[in-house]
């Protein structure tokens, strides 16, 4: 048996943590609106959020202490294994670390980050970061263990399903939390 489980959203608070980012830069007197177009560079630029282009694009609209910020945004990210829900550890409790596989979509070096300062890969026989269709990287996981069964965990309905279609031998669940509040950018 495997069991592949999806990163952010599913085991990981990303709601949160663009919270806690955010608040910084309302504390500067930027606009919530403001730090969503940055971000949205973020996204366009590097697929994730980035410290140095959040920084950058906030800073072409106003001045502020630029180590200071870098501080509090470092702090944040070195405290990211508190943005991991409880429920994760439970979890994997129950399990082999030899049947876990995480599999995460986005920039492969903001998410090793994130990943490694959440500090959930040890529970993980491996990690996969992509930036391709995770049905992609699922149907390797089918290839690598095809006399196994398999099971993908993920917060996003429209990953699920894609997993349903190309991959009907994967037992698919969605994960669904009640107090995650959904970024729209």
């Amino acid at each position: 048996m495997k069991i592949v489980l999806d990163f952010d959203d599913t085991i990981f608070n990303t709601c949160q943590m663009m919270q806690e980012f955010l608040a910084v830069f309302n504390n500067l007197g930027f606009q919530e609106k403001q730090f969503w177009d940055a971000y949205a560079e973020c996204k366009k630029r590097v697929g994730d959020f980035d410290k140095e282009i959040m920084i950058s694009s906030l800073l072409a609209l106003k001045s502020f202490n630029k180590k200071k910020v870098e501080i509090e945004i470092n702090s944040i990210i070195s405290k990211l294994k508190n943005y991991v829900y409880s429920d994760f550890f439970n979890f994997v409790s129950e399990f082999d670390k030899k049947d876990l596989i995480l599999l995460s979509f986005g920039n492969p070096v903001s998410q090793e980050k994130k990943i490694e300062n959440s500090e959930v890969a040890s529970f993980f026989d491996e990690v996969i970061i992509t930036s391709k269709e995770k049905v992609e990287d699922l149907k390797l996981i089918c290839e690598k263990y095809n006399n196994d069964k398999i099971f993908f965990i993920d917060d996003k309905a429209e990953q699920i399903d894609k997993v349903k279609e190309k991959l009907p031998q994967i037992i698919t669940m969605k994960m669904e939390r009640s107090n995650l509040e959904h970024l729209s950018v």
